[in-house]
């Protein structure tokens, strides 16, 4: 069974796209039930500025894979002699 590498970005994207909603209703969370002073918004500062490193940092380890690599896996595995 061969398919290519760029297959496994399927699920990275959809765990990228989940967890960009879920941030999404954080920040919501923390700025209008917060308290409205500078701890608040600092720490919602420092949430979205470590997810946005984060991100970056994922984005640059990405780039450097070639995503058009064929994978193949079982290959001759159910012709395997047992004896």
């Amino acid at each position: 069974m061969t398919f290519k590498l760029s297959i496994l970005l399927i699920p990275y994207l959809l765990f990228l796209l989940l967890w960009l909603i879920f941030s999404l209703v954080a920040v919501y969370h923390m700025i209008k039930f917060g308290f409205k002073n500078f701890t608040t918004f600092f720490t919602t500062f420092i949430f979205v500025a470590v997810s946005l490193a984060l991100l970056a940092v994922s984005y640059s380890f990405l780039m450097q894979i070639d995503w058009d690599t064929q994978i193949t896996i079982f290959e001759n595995a159910f012709n395997a002699k047992l004896f």
